[in-house]
């Protein structure tokens, strides 16, 4: 890890330019999948409006690995 770069918004900053293409794409939503031991990462995406829908398990090598998979709504489907 880049221990260096955290708190200095780098995240943030990726991820609203990110936010701003998928809005320019006039896309429902936005997903992805984190790591299920990865807190921070996850904290992140709730903090940004993303909710769990889905768990995803994956090989790393020889290991399997699950993912969260997290949804951002960008449009509302009920207007």
């Amino acid at each position: 890890m880049l221990q260096e770069f955290y708190g200095k918004n780098v995240g943030q900053v990726l991820y609203e330019k990110a936010m701003q293409v998928a809005k320019q794409a006039n896309v429902d939503y936005v997903w992805l999948g984190v790591w299920e031991e990865n807190p921070r990462a996850i904290n992140f995406y709730t903090k940004n409006g993303f909710v769990e829908f889905d768990k995803h398990v994956f090989k790393l090598g020889n290991d399997e690995q699950t993912d969260i998979m997290m949804k951002l709504q960008l449009k509302d489907h009920f207007a």
